[in-house]
């Protein structure tokens, strides 16, 4: 019930309501991913299927799977910690759907596994908003292979 009460409030802020008044907080780092090979895979997402080899300076799971260049192109709102992980609310700017509003909560030891889901709202071709919600999860696969370098992806056939 926790859950799904925390998420109306975010829902509620995504669809221009307020309930709460806003709240700026600085963003927080999402806790680091083991260094090796990464197998990320979507349920509702096709283009979120791809094995993944990860770095200590490339270890960033926002920026490499939820949103590229997420420190220069979205702005935190809102970050909460949970009792499972972290959700965090941002505005951001996208060079194909200009103002996007992004939810993102997340959990996991970041160590053998992680889940997200990723909820984006914007306006879309007809001046309606539009969004759109994926969950993925990744799991640690061990050593990255020979053919995979550090801070590439190699996308699921």
């Amino acid at each position: 019930m926790e859950k799904l009460n925390r998420f109306l409030r975010y829902a509620a802020c995504f669809m221009g309501w307020v309930m709460l008044p806003p709240v700026a907080t600085a963003a927080s780092e999402p806790p680091p991913r083991k260094a090796g090979l990464w197998v990320v895979t979507s349920r509702d997402n096709p283009f979120a299927n791809w094995s993944a080899c990860v770095g200590d300076k490339k270890d960033n799971f926002i920026d490499s799977d939820v949103w590229d260049n997420f420190a220069n192109e979205c702005q935190v709102a809102h970050t909460e910690k949970t009792a499972d992980g972290e959700t965090v609310f941002a505005y951001c700017e996208s060079a194909l759907s200009g103002k996007v509003k992004l939810l993102l909560e997340f959990s996991g030891d970041f160590q053998s596994e992680y889940k997200f889901q990723s909820t984006t709202v914007f306006t879309g071709k007809t001046g309606q908003e539009e969004g759109q919600t994926f969950t993925v999860d990744g799991r640690y696969a061990g050593e990255c292979p020979a053919d995979l370098p550090v801070g590439r992806k190699k996308m699921a056939h």
